[in-house]
């Protein structure tokens, strides 16, 4: 199962939703970690450094979003994210239902979790 940490798109948002250190801790129990590349620049992390975590790096975030089976964020997914979300998905994030409900109508009839 790979747990997938995309490039957050939202304005001024510096965080990341997986860290070198956590990946590593999630890869002890067994699973595989993807992050966009440059996702972790504006938090102190190179590509380099989730490399040597073991991290397999995507190049776009269609890519990731495509090969994640769990999708990790901080905020909540932006509208031209939320197309990525397919059947079996599992999204993970601040995600505030009652304050994004076309975004989880949407979520939902695409058959994804959140």
């Amino acid at each position: 199962m790979i747990i997938g940490a995309p490039k957050e798109i939202a304005v001024d948002e510096k965080r990341v939703a997986m860290t070198p250190d956590s990946a590593t801790q999630l890869q002890k129990l067994g699973y595989d970690c993807l992050i966009q590349s440059g996702a972790g620049l504006h938090a102190g992390f190179s590509d380099a450094a989730y490399e040597k975590a073991g991290v397999k790096i995507a190049k776009t975030a269609e890519e990731l979003w495509q090969a994640a089976d769990i999708i990790s964020k901080v905020r909540p997914p932006e509208t031209a994210e939320v197309k990525f979300l397919k059947k079996g998905k599992l999204l993970i994030s601040f995600f505030y239902p009652a304050q994004n409900t076309d975004q989880m109508a949407l979520i939902a009839k695409q058959d994804a979790n959140v």
